[in-house]
């Protein structure tokens, strides 16, 4: 092997280990906490804060930290800390990172015009793991600081750049997707919303995965790799698909056009990528 296959040979081993040494520190410090509630026969409930998952939640952000810090040492964690507040974004990546809100507000609308009702505001306070004691604004404010940082710190700060240091959008997101579907895998014998799944339930839950995943890839890498967008979005569309304000089929189609906005991208990424054009995702 020449120098120059040596230097890329060197490359894609670098992304394969900082990759797999996430992968395993993100899993392995969430289910620190999250097995021994499973051993217990804990169940976490919506509107209640004991037990809860909450704590997993920022094992992801940590792995990240850990893992630039072992490779990239203090240069690395600064990088990952500047994505992380990148704050200056255009607004419209802004509203599309808060569309979630909009979408479940026209979807009660619509069903208030067709002769529903309007849940109640304390209803969007019920979600699984905190206290609904905590009020609307408590409990967004843990939603978006600790499901939304805690994880994508990690997932979209972390590991989709080093994946794209090696792979195309659309791969480097399937890459993060599988991860990510992974380390749930202790909240489907924890969390009760979980562990009422049903398998075409499950199959759907999979396919809203990979497709949030899609979604932020591209609002990652279109607001010039802001993490902090991603996090609002990431909220936001727990906010409007997993409290009781967005019980059933109110939830069925948040997570409907979310799917049809994310398959379009990939759609339109597959024909960028045949016809060697510019990068959708990217």
């Amino acid at each position: 092997m020449n120098a120059a296959g040596q230097l890329v040979a060197s490359a894609r081993a670098g992304v394969r280990r900082r990759l797999v040494c996430y992968f395993a520190l993100a899993c392995g410090l969430s289910w620190l906490w999250l097995v021994p509630l499973m051993v217990s026969g804990a169940v976490v409930h919506p509107g209640d804060g004991r037990p809860s998952h909450f704590p997993a939640l920022i094992g992801p952000a940590v792995a990240a930290v850990v893992t630039a810090a072992v490779f990239d040492g203090r240069a690395g964690v600064g990088e990952l800390l500047r994505r992380v507040i990148r704050l200056r974004v255009p607004l419209r990546w802004w509203a599309v990172a808060l569309s979630p809100v909009a979408i479940l507000a026209a979807v009660l609308l619509t069903g208030v015009a067709m002769g529903g009702s309007m849940p109640a505001t304390a209803d969007l306070a019920v979600m699984s793991g905190l206290p609904a004691g905590w009020g609307v604004l408590g409990v967004v404010s843990m939603v978006l600081v600790v499901n939304g940082f805690g994880e994508e710190t990690g997932w979209r700060g972390f590991a989709l750049p080093v994946a794209q240091g090696r792979f195309g959008p659309l791969s480097s997101t399937m890459i993060v997707a599988g991860g990510w579907a992974v380390w749930h895998l202790p909240l489907f014998a924890v969390v009760e919303s979980f562990r009422d799944f049903g398998n075409a339930t499950l199959v759907g839950w999979l396919l809203g995965l990979f497709c949030g995943a899609v979604f932020s890839t591209w609002l990652f890498n279109r607001s010039g790799g802001s993490v902090a967008i991603v996090p609002v979005w990431h909220g936001a569309y727990n906010v409007a698909s997993a409290t009781r304000a967005a019980e059933g089929l109110v939830a069925a189609m948040v997570t409907t056009v979310v799917i049809v906005a994310a398959l379009a991208l990939v759609g339109a990424e597959i024909r960028a990528i045949t016809r060697h054009t510019v990068s959708v995702l990217a």
